[in-house]
């Protein structure tokens, strides 16, 4: 049986990240850089006004000014005006070579002439390059881009940086029993868990949905039905990872020319979880129940995508035990449900409510899986190791 630290090394050693390429910057928020990007411009590009106000000469005093006109955002400087002459200024617009500024506030305006009470100052203009230099390096390779960032490229003019792109998913659940989620149920029949929930683990770490189906568990309704699907660079089969009669996820992925790589890891909840390759595509068997399916995605699955898209896997923290639930030991390692709360010392995780790896109801709230090792119990103020659940939840409460 593979252990975690082999599947997690496995994972590490042989999920290579995708080619990069261009991406909109409308679609790049979450992307992963994949060289530096360079600044092809100064920033400010010309000598900018910092305030709403009055442009004369740079060693003009409090005095009486005629007025030349406006100065508007958008137009080129016009020219520096004479010693007893001022032009209206708008923040942003161009600021006449030679010129210093004197704020609105600082004013008084008579017809067509403009009276300041205080000296002009060359500190309120934005000088050129006084922000960015072109040629300066804006961002190194790998950094994530969030909204800062893709401010910070918008305007350096880059409207398509080269990224990691989002992996490509495509996910298939199986079971004659799984009916639509809104449906009704007949004897014997369940809703459609793993469907809404793959999807949404999907959009929380960045992956494209790019399909989803639901077959029946015959190996030869799995293979047509990931033939049909298109082109993907992680496959997902939720159900038939286990040894039974009817789970055929194994021999779907071999039919599919996939070469199986793990069958069992010693992991609870997810022992049943196939792993296998086919080029440089992954595809994942998991097992059936949504706690499991739950776990093996947070623990293995998101760090296969992060991968991909060249970013590092999620990294384990620790944290004190707060009070609450308390775990049982098993001869597997534990990745039990918790929530983040605020103890004496920051932040610390309590254990949720869980039954078995059916019980959904014990995936609500939940911020992390703490790990427990095989055959402990640990105590309320140990320190323990926890995987976040998503980057959205890795906060303080």
């Amino acid at each position: 049986m593979t252990t975690i630290a082999q599947l997690r090394a496995l994972i590490d050693g042989q999920v290579a990240p995708l080619a990069p390429q261009p991406v909109a910057l409308a679609d790049a928020l979450g992307c992963v850089l994949a060289e530096p990007v360079m600044a092809r411009e100064d920033q400010p590009g010309f000598d900018r006004s910092a305030i709403d106000g009055y442009a004369v000469c740079a060693d003009a005093t409090a005095g009486g000014f005629r007025l030349c006109g406006e100065i508007l955002p958008g137009a080129a400087a016009p020219p520096a005006p004479a010693k007893d002459e001022c032009w209206r200024i708008f923040t942003g617009s161009a600021v006449p070579e030679t010129c210093g500024l004197v704020m609105q506030e600082d004013s008084d305006v008579q017809g067509e002439r403009v009276f300041l009470r205080v000296a002009a100052s060359v500190g309120l203009v934005r000088r050129r390059g006084s922000s960015i230099r072109a040629g300066q390096k804006l961002l190194d390779a790998g950094t994530v881009l969030h909204a800062g960032e893709i401010a910070l490229l918008a305007s350096a003019g880059i409207d398509a940086p080269p990224v990691g792109p989002r992996p490509r998913v495509v996910h298939v659940t199986t079971g004659r029993e799984v009916v639509p989620t809104g449906g009704p149920v007949g004897a014997g029949q369940v809703r459609d868990v793993n469907g809404p929930l793959i999807a949404a683990l999907l959009q929380e770490h960045d992956a494209r949905h790019m399909a989803q189906v639901h077959v029946d568990e015959r190996r030869e309704a799995l293979v047509e039905a990931v033939a049909r699907a298109g082109d993907f660079d992680v496959l997902l089969v939720s159900g038939g990872a286990s040894v039974g009669r009817h789970d055929n996820s194994r021999a779907a992925l071999e039919a599919l020319g996939f070469e199986v790589l793990v069958e069992r890891v010693n992991s609870r909840p997810g022992k049943p979880l196939v792993v296998a390759r086919r080029g440089a595509q992954w595809a994942f068997g998991l097992p059936g129940n949504p706690v499991a399916h739950y776990v093996t995605f947070q623990v293995f699955i998101a760090r296969a995508l992060a991968r991909l898209a060249g970013r590092a896997g999620p990294a384990e923290c620790t944290a004190p035990l707060a009070a609450g639930c308390t775990p049982t030991a098993d001869a597997r390692e534990t990745f039990w449900p918790a929530r983040f709360v605020a103890g004496p010392a920051g932040r610390e995780v309590e254990l949720l409510r869980w039954i078995d790896s059916g019980d959904v109801g014990a995936l609500a709230g939940v911020d992390a899986l703490v790990r427990i090792p095989a055959g402990l119990v640990p105590q309320e103020g140990d320190r323990v190791a926890y995987v976040p659940c998503s980057r959205s939840q890795d906060h303080f409460p």
